[in-house]
Order: C-alpha cells, then structure tokens, then sequence
C-alpha cells in the first residue's frame, strides 16, 4: 500500500514538474487532457490503452500524444516521446533537487538527440522554478532560431553593460526578421538573467520589455491583424508600467507619467535604491505617432536601460542593419521550416523557394505555410510575386509606381489617412474637392480591381500593410499631404458640429453615425494635437464632448475619458499659454468633472487644483457657468467627505441659478441636478431624512418633465435609503423597474449601480450567497467600465458576504 501512494506522488511530482518547465520556458501549460495522458504514460499504461474521458483511444493517440510529447520537447530542450518521458523527467527532477546539480540541462536520454535549436533558450539550463525577472516578450513562434549569428554577436555586445550604446536599431526593410531577431536577443539575454552561471557572457536584465507598434502579421493563411497595437508615448508608459507592477497612470499629466516610469526604472525613489537593469525594445518605430517625441522619450532614460529599436527607416544611433538572408541561412531556414510542418522537398524545390522569396524569412515562412496547406509549389511562388496576394507588400512599390501622376495614387493616399473604413462620399471629398466624381469613380474601381483596396457596402478601406506602405507615399508627396489633410481636419469639423452641445444626462442622445466615424474623427483630432492645430482641435472637442462623456458612460471609461482627459490637457496648456483665460476655465472645468467623476485618490487632487484654478477665472465667464463649477465642485467635496462646504457650494450654485440664463426646460434640469447634488450629500454624511426628502423633490421635478433618466437615478437612491429604513418590499420595487429601464436602455454604468444596491437589499434579508452573486455581477460591470473605485467596494462587499455564508448559525 506505502508502494502505491509512494508511485502516485512520484507521478504527481513529475506531472507538476513537466508544467513548470512548460510554464517557464514556453509560456504555456499543461491542459488536464495533458495531465490525464501523462500520468497514464508515467505509470506505465501502453499507449493504445490510454484512457481520456470524451476522447476515443485513437483521437488520444493521434491528436493529443504527438502534441503532448512536442510541448515536452521544445520544454525539455530534447527529444520526449511516450517511452522516454518518465526517464527524461527523472532526470531533470533529480537535478533540480540536487544541491550540487550542473548550472546545464540534463544530458539527453542514450534513446534520444539533442534540440537542434539556435543557442540561447534551447541552451539556457536553468531551473523551472519560478523566476523574479520581470518580462512580457512574445512566446516562440518557433522551436528554433536559424541564422543571423553575427548580427545576435553584434548585439549582446551592444547590449552589454560594458558597451556605451543605449539606443540601439535593428533597421531593414519589411519582413526581414528584425522583430525575430530582437526577440531572440532578447530571450538569450532572459535566460542569462535566470541562470548567470551558464551564460557568462551574454548581458543580464532585472526587466525585459516588449511594445509592439506592428499593425498585423502575415500568417500562412493571411494577413492577421493586432487587436492594439501600441502606437505612441502614452502606450509604450503604460506597457512599461504594466510590467514593472507600477500604478495606474491614467490621470497623471504626460510629464508626470515620464517621471513615474523613470522612477520606477531606477528602481524606487530612495537614495540606496539598486537601478533596475533593463531592456526595452519598442518594435516598428515607424508606425509609432509622434516618432520624435518617442526618441526623446528614448534618448532621455536612465543609464541602466538599453533600448532595442527595430525600424525599416535608418537611424542615427548605434544600428545594426538586415538585409536578406544569405544564400546558406536561407536553405537552412527552409529546410527547418519544411521539417517542422511536414512538408518534402527536394534540393531543387528548396533553390526555387529561395529564388522566389528572395532569401526574406517572412516570404519563407509563409511559402512553406502555404504548402503546408495543401498548395503546390507553383501557385505558392506564384502567390508570392502577385502584387494583390498575401504578400503585395513585397511587390507594391511596382504597382504603385504604375498610378503615378494618376487620381488613383491621390485617393490611395487620402484612404490611408483613415484608420476605419470610410464612406465613399467622404473619400471623395477629402481626395480632391475640385475633381469630377465621375474619374474619382474611376480610380476607386481600379485600386479595388488591383486589391489595393477592400470595399464593404459603400464603405472602402485597406489592409494594415498597405495602408502602411500608403501613408509612406503619402509622406514623400509633402505638397498633396499638406493640402489633404487640411481637407481632412475640415471634412471632421463639418461631420461633428451637428453633435455639437447636446446634454449628456439623458437617455435619448442622438449620436447616430458618429460612432461609425469615431476611430476616423480620434485620429483626426491627435493629429491637431500632434501637430498645434489648436483652433481645430478646440472646435472638435467641443462638437464630440457630449459624445465621449457618454460613451465613457456606456462603453468604458478607459478609452474614451482617456482621450478626454488626453485632449483636454493639451488645450488648457494651449489656451492658458495664449491667454484664452474663457476658453481655459471652460476647459478646465470639464477635466475637473471628469477627473472626478473616476474618483481615483490622484484625479481627485487633480480636480481640486483646477477647480481651484477655475474660480480665479470666473470673472472670464457668464453666471450660467459659474453655477456649473459650485455644483460640480460640491460633488468632489462630497467625495472628500468636506460635507459643510459641499453644502456651501450647492446654496452658492442655488443663489446663482438664474431662469434668464437658460431655456425653460435646462432651468429646471439644473434645479433637479442640485436637489440631486444635495440629496448625494446628506446620503454620505449619515443624514437618511434629509436626503430623503431631496431626493423626493428631484424625483417629482423629473416626473414632471419628463426627465426619465433622473427619476431612475433617484430611485436607486430613495431604494438604497428604503433598505435602511428596512422597507424591503418598496426598495425592490424601485430597483426592479430600475434595472429593467437601465437594460431597455443599454446603460451599463446604471445597471451597475442598480446591482449594487440589490445586493445591499438582498442580504439585508439575510441572503448572502445571493447577495454576493449580485455584488459579483456589479463587480463585472464595474470592472468592464473601468470603475476601480466602485470594482473594489463590490469585491469587498462580496469578500463579506463570503465570510459571513461560512460561519455556523
């Protein structure tokens, strides 16, 4: 019996050993199909006989085995089969366990060879336990690096500690490897970091960074486009941050993010602190915005970072550049290629892949994907040098060079300028407002007929790689890109101004077609900021502000507030630097609301200093706006719990409210906001009666004009007031009709709202297993909207109910 348990625990040691060393070195884990497999081959079940729940024996044997043994394999850095595993494992467990055990892998079963990888992972020996490094590189789209030994030489001495280069490029056209490269370095250096003993010589990182600006990938069965690429300074902070565990820089200033990042680099603020040894490498730097405010970024980082540029432009600093493979590397790459996927070829067919890839390693590995899929050599080559294939960024410059001087080169430049597909009528206008639409017409159908560009409906757009290769063009022809986009920024200004000044607290908003544009108009307007157009970027912001504010609402407030609190940091420099003192206060004051409204500890502070700021410069604005700023600063300090002056400002707000300065029906709404403001206040101060009784007189006023949206706000309010007054009954009432409008409604942040105080009511009846399911279902939501104040009150909330489900009665 001791024999058995004894075997089950060696078996069971073995399986979590296999998932460490999956886990460490590729990124990935073991499935419970793998586990299941594995444990049946360690304790001697013949392969035939294996047993998986669900799974006939020859689906395990066929589809699931051959995976499991090549995961093990790649991990192992050596041959794993079904005889073999347990013998492999034994030996890396006895290693890893042994105090005086080699800084090497174990040595390979008599049975089995060695890896044939490049050197580095597939050489770094070090333990699977768990490392401190802190990294987010890609994991291995290969089980081997073939080639470019002398540019990864080049590199680990430029990388070295030893060595004064910190900006480094890896520069060369597209698809000649400079990512893979990067990430090789990269992954020698990691393992280095990990087990310093077994690679003395290549340099060591306490943090390895990866940010990608690349727009898509060419797979064997297409183009793949990124979900996010990272595209500017804002993106690559908030990578760095992610990885280094620093806090949130959403709300902090531009200036204020580079400091925090800086700091953290250095590894802390105190004067004893050890600097963080790192590697950052910021992937297509030409698709990067602003590339100069990105190389100052760059230029300016602490001594102890090495930064890793990979880019098809040449640079300045320290390069190292690729041209395509040499003729051996190459073959070498194809016949590693072919061996991986299980394709035959002979010497010949390898030499015509080369002749037709041009030694590329992006062309080889989808010629050898494509067949892998089924193709014969011819139409892959074929493939290969069609212009309006897969890969037509490796033969564009031909077709491009062919509409020249024409209307179709104009409009393919002018579409490039859009990053969501754009209606025709709009293309037309912003390529050339003084042609005929009949020869616009014209050159459209030719780009469609030459895959240049795709149409869906009556809207046109085109692939990442080809817009890409679009906006280059674009930027050699400085004269036309100057004059379209100016047509561009105007065409944005005309489309938004009809969304101009519409109120966002209501549920019937009529922002119809603006989303279908947004992606088009936020490009728009970071290019006014990027480039000063100050006058234009203003007039956007004030047609598309009602339309953030409320998709924030809806949506998420990470991306579309982010962008709010991004343009309107900008303008307030702008407008305060021109002495625009109106247009300032206007401004600020909106941040101010925004800031608070996330009611994170540092926006709040924010939102005071401007508000501060804001009442010095009331004298620049009407009473209508000095109203907005008291009610709204009442808000921050009811928040700051300074709930005598909250009050102040509500009676200042009330005595300024004038019905000259507004139409009938807003008149009313500021009075149904300020009872709201009011009822808020007393609510969070412990005064029940009081709160009650204002938000009675919102909810009447509301109900008397229709206001739909605030009779449900103030109900979740009186429901939550209900519970405590124990009158459960009517609280669920109010919050039933409540949810049920915030759904009809699509209003995520009301739904929220509305489940948070059902979880209050439910376990006021004593229910808390229920209640904790509400809580999580709020949690969710507040999660998805990018509410962590609100996020962490319902886990706490949850985590109680949890606590108090367990405890005897």
């Amino acid at each position: 019996m001791q024999t058995m348990i004894s075997e089950k625990a060696k078996i069971a040691e073995l399986i979590a050993l296999a998932d460490r060393l999956v886990g460490d070195r590729l990124h990935q884990s073991l499935t419970d199909v793998d586990k299941i497999l594995l444990e049946q081959a360690l304790g001697g079940t013949k392969l035939k006989d294996i047993q998986v729940v669900g799974y006939a024996p020859s689906t395990v044997e066929r589809v699931f085995a051959p995976r499991l043994w090549k995961l093990l394999s790649e991990a192992c850095q050596q041959k794993v089969s079904f005889k073999n595993s347990r013998l492999v494992l034994e030996e890396y467990n006895r290693q890893t366990q042994s105090p005086l055990r080699s800084a090497s892998p174990p040595e390979p079963a008599a049975e089995t060879k060695s890896r044939t990888a490049a050197e580095g992972p597939s050489k770094e020996g070090r333990s699977p336990l768990p490392s401190s490094i802190l990294e987010n590189l890609p994991a291995p789209t290969s089980t081997a690096f073939i080639g470019r030994e002398a540019e990864i030489e080049r590199l680990l001495e430029l990388l070295s500690p030893d060595h004064a280069a910190h900006l480094i490029s890896i520069a060369g056209i597209g698809g000649v490897g400079k990512t893979s490269l990067a990430v090789e370095c990269a992954r020698r250096c990691l393992a280095a970091s990990r087990n310093p003993q077994a690679h003395s010589r290549v340099p060591q990182f306490d943090a390895l960074i990866f940010v990608s600006a690349k727009l898509c990938y060419l797979e064997s069965f297409g183009l793949l486009e990124r979900f996010d690429p990272m595209r500017s300074l804002q993106d690559i902070l908030q990578q760095i941050a992610e990885v280094l565990g620093e806090t949130e820089l959403v709300g902090a200033s531009l200036k204020e993010q580079i400091q925090i990042i800086h700091r953290a680099l250095r590894g802390g603020s105190s004067p004893i602190s050890r600097s963080r040894r790192t590697l950052l490498i910021i992937d297509n730097l030409e698709t990067m915005e602003n590339q100069q405010v990105v190389l100052s970024f760059l230029h300016d980082l602490p001594p102890s970072v090495k930064s890793l540029v990979t880019t098809r432009e040449q640079s300045v600093f320290v390069p190292v550049r690729l041209v395509a493979m040499p003729t051996h590397e190459a073959l070498s790459l194809i016949q590693h290629e072919a061996c991986e996927k299980g394709v035959h070829l002979n010497a010949t067919e390898r030499r015509a892949l080369l002749q037709g890839t041009g030694g590329l390693p992006v062309a080889i590995h989808y010629a050898i994907g494509q067949l892998a899929n089924g193709y014969d050599l011819a139409t892959v080559l074929q493939g290969i040098s069609n212009a309006s294939g897969d890969v037509a960024r490796f033969c564009f410059e031909t077709t491009v060079n062919g509409l020249r001087e024409q209307a179709a080169h104009r409009l393919l430049m002018t579409l490039a300028l859009f990053p969501a597909v754009v209606l025709r009528e709009t293309l037309f206008q912003v390529a050339d407002e003084a042609a005929h639409s009949e020869s616009l017409q014209v050159a459209l159908a030719q780009l469609c007929q030459l895959s240049l560009v795709n149409q869906t409906g009556n809207r046109y757009g085109m692939l990442p790689l080809t817009q890409e290769y679009a906006l280059a063009e674009l930027k050699a022809h400085p004269d036309f890109a100057r004059a379209v986009r100016r047509r561009w920024v105007v065409w944005a200004l005309k489309f938004s101004m009809p969304y101009a000044n519409q109120e966002v607290n209501t549920w019937h908003l009529s922002f119809d077609g603006l989303q279908e544009e947004w992606q088009n108009l936020r490009a728009i307007a970071d290019f006014c900021m990027t480039e000063g157009w100050y006058d234009e970027l203003l007039q956007l912001w004030q047609n598309v502000k009602s339309y953030t504010y409320s998709m924030g609402r809806r949506k998420g407030r990470q991306d579309y507030w982010g962008d709010r609190l991004r343009w309107t940091a900008w303008l307030i420099a702008q407008s305060t630097q021109r002495s625009e003192w109106r247009t300032a206060a206007a401004v600020m004051l909106d941040r101010a609301w925004t800031l608070t409204a996330t009611r994170k500890p540092r926006a709040l502070e924010e939102a005071e200093q401007l508000f501060e700021q804001i009442q010095t410069l009331r004298d620049y604005q009407d009473q209508s706006f000095q109203t907005e700023w008291a009610k709204k600063m009442s808000v921050l300090r009811t928040q700051q719990r300074q709930f005598d002056e909250a009050h102040q400002l509500l009676d200042e707000a009330e005595a300024l409210l004038n019905p000259a300065d507004w139409t009938a029906g807003k008149y009313t709404r500021q009075q149904i906001q300020l009872h709201y403001y009011r009822g808020m206040t007393y609510f969070a101060a412990g005064q029940i009666a009081a709160s009650k009784q204002s938000f009675e007189t919102a909810r009447a006023q509301a109900q008397q004009v229709g206001w739909e949206r605030a009779v449900r706000m103030t109900e979740n309010w009186l429901a939550d007031i209900a519970v405590q007054e124990g009158k459960l009954d009517e609280a669920e009432q109010l919050l039933v009709e409540g949810l049920r409008m915030a759904e009809q409604q699509d209003d995520p942040t009301r739904s929220a709202y509305v489940k948070r105080s059902f979880a209050g009511l439910v376990r006021a009846r004593g229910n808390d297993s229920e209640a904790r399911r509400w809580a999580l279902d709020a949690l969710n939501l507040f999660e998805q909207l990018g509410m962590p104040y609100e996020a962490e009150e319902m886990r706490a909330f949850s985590d109680d109910c949890s606590e108090a489900a367990l405890k005897p009665l």
